[in-house]
């Protein structure tokens, strides 16, 4: 007994000391995105392409998830403004959801005004909301003199 003792202090007291500093540290966490970038998706397509207007919703959520962008907005004029048409049953729920879940993660949705009247669509029924421009085309044409990035679709 006397001996594993004298073994168990001798080891306790040969030991190294291990200190909290010297313990192996953790990799530093990714550094935080700038947050300089602007993108704006424009969905043009219609019901003729339900995977691409699915698509572009989600596309644009998950740049506006990425955090390297500051703002990321998801334009449309022409036929895929019926998908934020809510009296539209041939919409897939997918294509509503995705919306929903694209405006939800900050992604700003913007209508063009005249696609809206030109497919009777109410502007004020939009689901999920839109912000509403008179004239599509001119929305891209001052966003890119912003500095956004144009992503078709």
């Amino acid at each position: 007994m006397n001996r594993f003792l004298l073994l168990l202090v001798t080891a306790l007291v040969t030991a190294p000391l291990v200190s909290p500093a010297a313990a192996p540290s953790q990799p530093d966490p990714k550094p935080v995105p700038a947050r300089q970038g602007k993108l704006v998706f424009v969905a043009t397509t219609g019901l003729e392409d339900i995977s691409t207007l699915s698509s572009s919703f989600r596309h644009a959520k998950s740049a506006k998830a990425s955090g390297y962008l500051s703002d990321v907005v998801w334009l449309t004029y022409g036929r895929a403004v019926v998908a934020l048409d809510p009296t539209v049953k041939a919409v897939p729920e997918e294509v509503r959801k995705q919306a929903q879940e694209a405006a939800a993660a900050g992604v700003r949705l913007v209508a063009c005004g005249t696609a809206l009247r030109k497919f009777g669509i109410d502007p004020k029924k939009l689901q999920p909301q839109a912000e509403v421009v008179d004239n599509g085309v001119a929305e891209l044409a001052r966003l890119v003199a912003e500095g956004y990035q144009v992503i078709r679709y």
